[in-house]
């Protein structure tokens, strides 16, 4: 499997970028920028071909397709329907959207009719709408997990899949997302098994961070944390992405430079007591952790 995440270092070019992947032991990348000259785009790409390192998403998050206001939902549809039009011609594997939230100019709050029934029909023929108009040919459309949007689970995200019935839709798996009981994060191990059991060869992108639970009576907080820094069981999650036919590209998001040198240290330990070893990582150097903070870095998810 091929892992990938941010990188921190300012580079000036296709070069810089390229080697500084190299050196964290990447062998997969965040697309940050559409290139629209088309020969410096074939450039850039050839030039990542040439490394061995796979173009692996680009972000279309945090744009409301169940806005309440018609004329403010026609305009972040056509976001989406440009930000993948861009992923495809980036030769991105995946185009990462977000669900819906009932509200007006906005996007994320927490509401009961963001997961019925009426949104998840809306959900459906948006994304027909996109797929159709786009047209993708290499990217796939796939969407964030959330536990207070859709999809919420792997069970809703299946549902997703059948209802929508284009093959440019798949699956990005994120289970810190959707983690959101003490059952599910006591036993996330087995909850990671039930998400590869039922969404299979649909998953063709998967996020790594990681989570803690604070039991505060009588309730619970469950915060989300950057990797290697909780409770996430990546023995079974490596294990669950290993045994695929084809193995999505893992990503770690959501941490600052420091945080992410422990986060790359961690996950190629995990993998050497597994055997395993990541595609594209042999020209990674070993990153000193000397210094990296203990606090954990707030995402800005836009």
């Amino acid at each position: 499997m091929r892992l990938g995440g941010p990188i921190f270092k300012p580079t000036n070019s296709i070069e810089e970028i390229i080697t500084e992947h190299r050196r964290i032991g990447f062998g997969a990348a965040y697309c940050t920028q559409y290139i629209s000259d088309n020969s410096e785009r074939d450039e850039y790409k050839a030039a990542f071909k040439e490394a061995d390192i796979l173009i692996a998403e680009y972000p279309a998050y945090c744009i409301n397709i169940l806005d309440t206001d018609p004329a403010i939902k026609n305009k972040n549809k056509d976001e989406i329907c440009d930000r993948l039009s861009k992923a495809d011609e980036m030769g991105a594997i995946c185009c990462v959207m977000h669900g819906g939230s009932i509200e007006t100019g906005g996007w994320g709050s927490a509401c009961k009719e963001n997961l019925s029934e009426r949104s998840f029909f809306e959900t459906v023929v948006t994304i027909q709408s996109i797929i159709d108009r786009v047209k993708p040919k290499t990217t796939k459309l796939v969407m964030e997990t959330e536990s207070y949007l859709l999809p919420d689970s792997p069970e809703v995200y299946a549902r997703l899949i059948n209802a929508v019935d284009r093959t440019e839709f798949a699956v990005h798996l994120d289970p810190v997302n959707i983690i959101s009981s003490p059952r599910r994060y006591y036993f996330n191990g087995d909850f990671i098994k039930r998400c590869f059991a039922i969404l299979g060869d649909y998953i063709v992108s998967c996020h790594a961070k990681d989570f803690n639970m604070a039991p505060i009576y009588p309730t619970v907080k469950i915060d989300e944390t950057f990797i290697g820094d909780g409770i996430l069981d990546y023995s079974v999650y490596l294990n669950e992405i290993l045994k695929m036919r084809k193995q999505p590209t893992l990503m770690i998001e959501h941490l600052n430079e420091a945080q992410l040198v422990r986060g790359v240290n961690y996950i190629f330990k995990q993998a050497a007591e597994m055997g395993l070893t990541f595609e594209g990582s042999q020209h990674r150097e070993q990153l000193s952790e000397d210094g990296a903070s203990t606090e954990y870095f707030a995402p800005h998810l836009t």
